[in-house]
This record gives structure tokens, C-alpha cells and sequence, in this order.
């Protein structure tokens, strides 16, 4: 049993010095670096979430998504995808995302990874982590704003 597996990693290594073989070989075996590469995506995404959610509870707020690259290297995470893109952090008012932009490297397409995780409320149940920006203030006013003040102080 041992002959036969020394013979035939003698001819698989054989077969890889010719370049046609060789492309066969690597376009039969590239499927299963795919997947191992979106395996390995997802599991590290998935403990990126928990450890935001680990952080969140220590220090009460969640990273800021401009900074995400630095708050990973922080927490001693890896900042690249088995693809070699960045990791990414969205956060929005009721949840938030990690995620990994995947094989084509462009954002929102179908190949993206991505673990979504609700936001907790807070004890009284009405705010959330997620403060949105302030309006702005109400002496700015938009062209229509302006434009039906002044329609309506022209007629009579």
C-alpha cells in the first residue's frame, strides 16, 4: 500500500512539470480552494462578530466602520480575506455587518460574505448603540423650502 502511494505522487508530481497537465491539474483542484476559501471567510467573519459583540459589552459602544481596519489589528485579527481584501464593518441602527467582499473583490455583488448581527437595545428599550447624525440646523433650508416661502408670500 505504501509502493502505490509513493508511485503515484511520483506521477502527480510528474504530471505537474508539464504545463498542459498543469492547468488541468490546477483548474480540477481550484473548485476546492474556493470553497475552502469562502469556509475559511465565513468563520473568521463569524467570530469577528462575536468578538464586536464581545466589545460592545466592554466598552459600550460598537467600532467605528472608518476604523475597523485598526480596531482588528487591535484584537489581533487578520484585516485580508483569504482573497486578499479587506474585511469590512457596517453598522446601521438595528444591526450590523462584517464582511468579506469575496472572489471578485467589488462590493454587493452575490459572491460577497457577509455575517449580520441585531443590535441589542438598551435597558429602556428605546435607544439603540447606533446614534444617527444630527439634523441639520433649521436655518439651512432646501431650494423647495425656499421657493414655496417665497410662492406664498407673493399671493395675497
Amino acid at each position: 500500500m505504501k509502493k502505490i502511494i509513493i508511485f503515484l505522487i511520483a506521477v502527480a508530481g510528474l504530471a505537474f512539470l508539464e504545463p498542459r497537465t498543469r492547468s488541468q491539474i490546477m483548474n480540477a483542484i481550484s473548485p476546492l480552494s474556493e470553497a475552502s476559501h469562502k469556509r475559511s471567510a465565513l468563520r473568521a467573519l463569524e467570530q469577528m462578530a462575536m468578538d464586536v459583540q464581545r466589545s460592545k459589552a466592554r466598552t459600550g459602544s460598537y467600532p467605528q466602520p472608518s476604523l475597523f481596519r485598526d480596531w482588528l489589528l487591535q484584537n489581533d485579527r487578520n484585516v485580508q480575506d483569504p482573497w486578499g481584501s479587506e474585511y469590512y464593518f457596517e453598522l446601521f441602527a438595528d444591526s450590523f455587518v462584517v464582511g468579506s467582499l469575496g472572489p471578485d473583490a467589488r462590493m454587493r455583488t452575490v459572491d460577497d460574505i457577509r455575517v449580520a448581527e441585531r443590535i441589542e437595545l438598551t435597558a429602556a428599550g428605546l435607544e439603540s448603540a447606533f446614534t444617527p447624525p444630527a439634523p441639520p440646523p433649521s436655518s439651512v433650508k432646501s431650494r423647495a423650502v425656499r421657493a414655496a416661502e417665497a410662492a406664498r408670500k407673493r399671493t395675497p
